[in-house]
């Protein structure tokens, strides 16, 4: 059912103008050129220029200016956005390099209007870029700090798996909140988009156990955002806290931290309550048919041998965070090395140690079948192992953006090119934004028909790739179930672009869509077409 829905809301969207041009002059807040939500900007920056724009909100939201980098295919626009009340004059949040050379500013908003300056990193700064600007739900910061809460003793207190906030008032404040744990567990701390304005632009996560020894600590040197908090082994049944703190020395105009505002941190519990004991499957069983079947909850046990790999078959049904770790059986192991796979078998995410412990953290982005599988963490390692395993739903996805090749997944069209789709703008599918593909190496002003669908292997009872040579397009195939088609007009240098307006359903978030085109050619071949490649979006609610 949501597929249908997906297919149907970027249908009407697609076919409207969502890329709107930069109107200069507006170079000040005065005039600031008024950008409605979901609408992307197609701007221009000269040396030393700001560019200002304004935006309205109706409702609280978690609102993102995004930068990308127009329409380049290889773009390098170096910018800065900063987030201004509705006058321009105070400062409310600001981002530098959270993708790569591009700017994210994310931040939650109360209904009003608002400014927005974009600026080159330097003063020689100069070139095209893309400004997406959307709004997400809102997150429900289910716990406010309670002062005093500056030492670990008088922590406020909060429910691990939910999201606490607070403010730092100066660069010397700290913030402890303390949560329990009932079972052995994992658990994650993000500072992601969920504080109020003005925004911390520096935050530091520490994790304590109930004694004050320090277990993990993560920062960020270029935004408000810690995404690395991980501590080394599980955690047992106990009180743990987090303090939140800053360390905002640094930066260089227009980057200045001030180490002072709101925050919100996101928790996640993974638990790995060893529900049931899965034994490993009798050898040889590193197949689909022959690996053991394992719970999220459960634990494994098994015995490796050199070059031995023992493979445990899950499902996930949502996008999930897993966490595995190994520990010393019977017969302790010198190491051991971790691997998530997918159903075919590539390898997802790795660990590998030469201690008997390893552990492994992925967000898996779409439901389905995978492997986890054990194997020594080095050459002629042999012994008994643990494995505990669990998951927890995502705290959140990046969203992505994946291309098959078009040296091996297009058919040359009759220019000797063949045509290919790739992102536009450095751009990623995130959920609320407008989303640019860019097609091209078709005919100069060609008729092209792009179609999106949500399988590359089955379209009805047809088995996909389909082969279109008995048709008389020798070299081409249908590789993308064509459940939506779109009809568009390549421009003088045989490149063509379509907009795609996402839907702002969370629930979204891990849904993939595939895509491929076809390109007029009458020359080519008796059927008068080229193909392109096949790519496929992962949509996600975060653009980093």
């Amino acid at each position: 059912m949501r597929n249908s829905i997906v297919c149907a809301l970027l249908l009407a969207p697609a076919l409207l103008a969502q890329r709107v041009a930069e109107l200069e002059p507006n170079g000040t807040p005065a005039t600031a050129q008024s950008i409605p939500i979901g609408r992307q900007v197609v701007a221009n920056l000269a040396a030393g220029e700001q560019d200002w724009y304004s935006v309205t909100l109706t409702a609280a939201a978690e609102f993102h200016a995004s930068t990308s980098g127009n329409f380049a295919v290889n773009p390098s626009v170096d910018t800065v956005v900063f987030l201004f009340d509705a006058t321009g004059t105070t400062q409310l949040a600001w981002n530098d390099n959270q993708r790569g050379t591009h700017s994210d500013c994310g931040v939650n908003l109360q209904p009003g209007t608002y400014t927005i300056k974009v600026v080159g990193k330097t003063a020689t700064t100069a070139g095209d870029y893309g400004l997406d600007v959307f709004a997400l739900p809102p997150a429900t910061v289910a716990t406010t700090e309670l002062e005093p809460n500056d030492t670990q003793p008088n922590a406020t207190p909060f429910a691990i798996g939910t999201i606490f906030g607070g403010a730092l008032s100066a660069t010397t404040d700290v913030d402890y909140f303390s949560f329990t744990v009932t079972t052995r567990c994992v658990v994650q701390a993000f500072c992601q988009d969920d504080g109020q304005v003005p925004q911390l632009d520096k935050t530091v996560l520490t994790l304590y156990d109930a004694t004050g020894v320090q277990l993990a600590t993560a920062t960020n040197a270029t935004s408000h955002r810690v995404l690395t908090l991980q501590h080394t082994n599980t955690l047992l049944p106990g009180t743990y806290a987090i303090k939140v703190s800053t360390n905002a020395a640094g930066g260089t105009p227009p980057l200045v931290y001030t180490g002072i505002g709101n925050y919100a941190v996101r928790t996640l519990l993974i638990p790995m309550p060893d529900t049931n004991t899965v034994v490993e499957a009798a050898e040889p069983n590193n197949t689909l048919s022959s690996a053991a079947a394992v719970a999220l909850g459960d634990k494994a046990t098994g015995n490796i041998t050199p070059g031995d790999v023992d493979w445990y078959l899950f499902t996930v049904g949502e996008p999930t965070t897993v966490a595995a770790i190994t520990e010393n059986g019977p017969t302790a192991i010198a190491g051991t090395r971790i691997n998530i796979l997918d159903i075919n078998g590539t390898s997802l995410s790795q660990q590998s140690s030469l201690t008997s412990h390893v552990r492994l953290i992925y967000t898996i982005p779409v439901a389905g079948l995978y492997f986890v599988t054990v194997s020594g963490g080095g050459i002629n390692i042999a012994g008994d192992y643990i494995l505990h395993f669990g998951g927890a739903r995502a705290l959140s996805y990046s969203a992505t953006f994946q291309q098959q090749p078009p040296s091996t997944n297009a058919c040359v069209g009759s220019n000797a090119l063949r045509p290919a789709l790739t992102v536009a703008s450095s751009e990623i599918p995130v959920i609320g934004s407008t989303f640019v593909l860019r097609m091209q190496n078709t005919l100069p002003n060609a008729l092209v028909l792009p179609y999106l669908g949500f399988s590359i292997t089955q379209s009805g009872a047809t088995p996909l790739p389909f082969d279109l040579t008995p048709l008389g397009a020798p070299g081409c195939f249908v590789r993308v179930d064509p459940g939506q088609s779109y009809f568009g007009v390549a421009d003088a240098a045989g490149v063509y672009y379509q907009d795609f307006v996402l839907p702002v359903f969370v629930d979204l978030r891990g849904l993939s869509v595939y895509i491929q085109a076809m390109a007029l050619d009458v020359p080519n071949n008796a059927l008068g077409i080229s193909v392109t490649n096949d790519v496929k979006l992962i949509l996600g609610e975060r653009p980093y």
